[in-house]
């Protein structure tokens, strides 16, 4: 088997493992579904995965690239050239991936439910590290102050996101994207530009 092929068969049977969980469900999805989605064998589902804790795992990761993908795309899009644009729309792109809105052609529910399979610290990880060549960037420009500490500011507003996807909000109409992006816009670069000699 040519290494082509191998790819080839393991991205089918990721794309056959999320046909299933969407019309089965996770919990009810089976390796035999999987395999006769993937239109292969079970021996030839056990020569890439080895058992379904794997294949979803595997499809966490294939979720976790698509969503990051496509929010590089909304915020290179919609972000503007500066770093508090585009982290604000970053934000609105998270709240919508909680609401899962269809018009904005992002979001599989199946998919950011598998990603959130994921462990916490995982997750928390894989963002600030999306996040961190733009704050990068933005040191360069002098958006930010030249001393700041990247990886913890990207943990920061990574942590806000997950705050963002996670718990409603009891002041912010979450489902308007025009007032999640007032309320980030108002503190989201302000502790990266702050003069540390100012603390308290």
């Amino acid at each position: 088997m040519t290494q082509s092929t191998a790819v080839d068969t393991r991205s089918a049977i990721i794309a056959a493992a999320f046909a299933c969980f969407r019309t089965r469900g996770l919990a009810k999805t089976t390796i035999v579904d999987i395999a006769r989605e993937a239109n292969v064998s079970r021996s030839t589902f056990y020569e890439y995965f080895r058992d379904k804790e794997t294949i979803v795992g595997a499809c966490a990761e294939a979720a976790s690239q698509r969503f990051y993908r496509n929010m590089a795309t909304a915020i290179d899009r919609h972000g503007g050239s500066t770093l508090e644009g585009r982290l604000v729309r970053a934000a609105v792109f998270v709240t919508q991936a909680r609401r899962v809105v269809e018009p904005e052609a992002y979001f599989d529910p199946a998919e950011v439910s598998l990603m959130m399979t994921k462990n916490g610290a995982t997750l928390l990880k894989e963002c600030a590290d999306f996040l961190a060549p733009y704050v990068s960037a933005a040191k360069l420009t002098g958006e930010v102050r030249a001393d700041l500490d990247v990886p913890s500011a990207t943990e920061w507003f990574a942590r806000m996101l997950f705050s963002l996807f996670t718990t409603p909000s009891p002041t912010i109409d979450m489902h308007d994207d025009d007032a999640v992006a007032d309320f980030v816009r108002a503190y989201v670069v302000n502790g990266f530009v702050g003069d540390r000699g100012k603390r308290r």
